[in-house]
């Protein structure tokens, strides 16, 4: 009893450990690793605090719905913190607590110790290489899915082992909930369920019952798959009619060409990318603290492949308990296999951060690895490289880290000046490009909101080459509305961006209000102003020219706004005209309805029109009939 305590005592100290670790690399590379996606996150969760609500339903999500996601977690923090910063800390570091415990649960369910199983779950947090200190430890993107994968696995198998109902159907609740949230989850964490439960029903010696082991483990395998699939399915259909976005990701996928080489670089670049998961640093000296880690690691495959096969071969499969840690071993095997046929196979499967989720269960597979090796010279050499090695690994990231924040503190200084500017000088929301708006907003604590937009090449003969549309994208729906900003708002630009804008900015004549190296702020009168300009900047001339805010427009020319997404609501066109004969017409729909039309007459003109619902294909025409005619002051007003 004095020994399990102790070893409780051991595992939840190592747990305590290395979760601080974690929060001091969080607040050491802060600077480094913030982007735009990660700032959306936090962004998306602030708005969650707000608007007390589960799902963010206005929110514009990227691929997936973030129903049971990261920004949850970070939306309960704001209870406690204003700061983005520290309730991105507190979610992170909470959900490694989650998953850390679902991990542990697994390791238990194979007959290691509560205290064993907590060592092992001590080893999540820790972050040995950048890819996972990007997208676990100080991004987050990837912590909540430890919860999905670990908890999905210990239901699978305790489900499969014992009949109970609660076990079935906690299981089946389970991988309903990932097909809803997820397709990841089908093909990551059931899809490898399916093959193990399938390879077991095929190869086990004996004849086949309804009611043996091995077709049990396969029916509620299929079962658990059949809820996953139908869980994805149910979210293809349902998401679209409650979401504008974050729907269809799966329906891209498609079966790459059979092109050997390619393949071949594929499997190259995985097993590259995997080394560097796990801590392996290229171009560095062999005697170097990274040399030695690299070491290291070369001793965990070589020992922890030797130790595996052993072990894996000991294992009872009638013991419970070691049934379970053979599950588990097959389970991850199959988890890496199954994610690698996609990676080489379909494409748009694999970034490096993909193979996070296919190497999650080697940990868990460590665990058991270790409790089955006897006592003895390749146990403790194998747990020596694997604590050297995570030591070593996760305390040179926070050395570069933090030798790292300063620089990175300068290098966002002039955001913060241009973002001081701003504020001190009553500006709460703009436009500007994804890269730069989605940071800003979050290093002013969301003083600054910001709707994001993206250059565009016009087509030929438009009023200018480039012009600017609305991304609509990691950010709420109303934000790319005509008139969400009613006051002055502003333009935040990168100097290679106002160079690539400088046509749509002399169309415009905006006033540049601020600059410094390395921004460029333009100010506008209002949201209706800057959007209009985005409009008339795409607008084609054919017979017509645009010179000093005139526009000319020869006999039998015409203008022409091509199809641009507007959102519902009631809009007047205003125009002044010199001249007769000019028309112009609003159309909406695939089916380019009329819905405004006018004749223009001498002086002041305005057509008032309704768009019943979002529309991506509103366009303008305007029509200048026999005679010329000259039009200014051109602008589309919302009411």
């Amino acid at each position: 009893m004095r020994r399990s305590k102790r070893g409780i005592a051991l595992g939840a100290a190592l747990c305590v450990l290395t979760l601080a670790v974690s929060v001091l690399l969080q607040k050491a590379g802060y600077l480094i690793y913030l982007n735009s996606d990660m700032a959306s996150e936090i962004i998306l969760a602030n708005r969650q605090a707000q608007t007390h609500s589960l799902v963010q339903m206005d929110w514009l999500y990227s691929t997936e719905i973030h129903s049971v996601h990261m920004n949850l977690f970070y939306a309960l923090a704001f209870v406690f913190t204003p700061s983005y910063e520290a309730a991105r800390i507190i979610g992170n570091t909470l959900v490694f607590v989650m998953g850390m415990a679902a991990c542990a649960g697994l390791c238990s369910a194979c007959g290691l110790s509560l205290g064993a199983s907590l060592c092992a779950a001590a080893m999540l947090p820790l972050a040995a290489s950048t890819v996972y200190a990007e997208n676990m430890t100080v991004g987050g993107y990837y912590i909540i899915h430890l919860v999905f994968g670990f908890w999905g696995a210990a239901l699978w198998l305790k489900a499969a082992r014992k009949r109970r109902k609660r076990n079935t159907a906690a299981f089946a609740a389970i991988c309903l909930v990932e097909g809803l949230c997820s397709v990841r989850y089908v093909l990551c964490f059931l899809c490898p369920m399916v093959v193990v439960a399938g390879l077991d029903w095929l190869l086990s010696s004996g004849r086949r019952t309804l009611r043996d082991t091995h077709t049990r483990f396969l029916g509620v395998t299929l079962a658990g798959f059949a809820l996953g699939v139908l869980g994805y399915a149910a979210s293809e259909v349902v998401y679209p009619r409650l979401f504008v976005s974050g729907v269809g990701g799966a329906g891209s996928f498609v079966f790459n060409p059979l092109d050997g080489p390619a393949m071949g670089q594929t499997l190259w670049t995985v097993f590259a990318d995997f080394l560097k998961l796990i801590g392996w640093r290229g171009g560095v000296a062999l005697f170097s603290p990274e040399g030695a880690a690299n070491l290291l690691i070369a001793a965990v495959l070589v020992l922890g492949t030797i130790a595996t096969r052993r072990v894996y071969a000991g294992l009872n499969p009638e013991d419970e308990r070691e049934w379970t840690g053979r599950r588990v071993m097959q389970y991850a095997a199959a988890a890496f296999f199954v994610n690698l046929f996609c990676f080489v196979f379909v494409q748009g499967t694999y970034l490096n951060r993909y193979l996070i989720l296919a190497v999650i269960f080697f940990v868990p597979v460590l665990a058991v690895v270790l409790h089955g090796l006897e006592k003895g010279r390749l146990r403790s050499l194998l747990l020596l490289a694997v604590c050297a090695q995570l030591a070593l690994s996760s305390g040179m990231m926070l050395r570069d880290a933090k030798s790292a924040e300063p620089h990175a503190q300068e290098r966002g200084a002039d955001m913060m000046e241009a973002a001081d500017y701003l504020t001190e000088n009553g500006y709460t929301h703009g436009y500007g490009t994804f890269w730069n708006v989605r940071v800003m907003q979050e290093r002013t604590q969301g003083a600054l909101t910001f709707t994001g937009v993206a250059p565009v090449e016009t087509e030929e003969g438009a009023v200018s080459s480039v012009s600017l549309d609305p991304i609509r994208w990691l950010e709420p729906d109303d934000y790319s509305d005509l008139d969400i900003c009613p006051e002055r708002t502003f333009l935040l630009l990168t100097r290679a961006e106002e160079e690539q804008l400088a046509p749509w900015l002399a169309m415009t004549g905006a006033p540049k209000i601020h600059e410094n190296d390395t921004y460029a702020i333009y100010g506008f009168g209002s949201s209706m102003e800057i959007c209009g300009d985005m409009l008339l900047g795409k607008m084609k001339l054919e017979n017509a020219v645009f010179a000093d805010g005139t526009y000319t427009i020869s006999p039998e020319g015409r203008m022409r706004v091509p199809t641009s997404w507007r959102e519902k609501g009631t809009y007047t066109l205003r125009v002044n005209c010199e001249g007769e004969g000019g028309t112009v017409q609003a159309f909406a729909t695939r089916g380019f309805e009329v819905i405004g039309e006018a004749e223009l007459a001498p002086g002041e003109n305005s057509v008032r029109f309704t768009l019943e619902d979002d529309d991506k294909y509103f366009m303008l025409l305007i029509r200048s009939g026999e005679n010329e005619i000259r039009l200014t002051n051109l602008e589309l007003l919302k009411e």
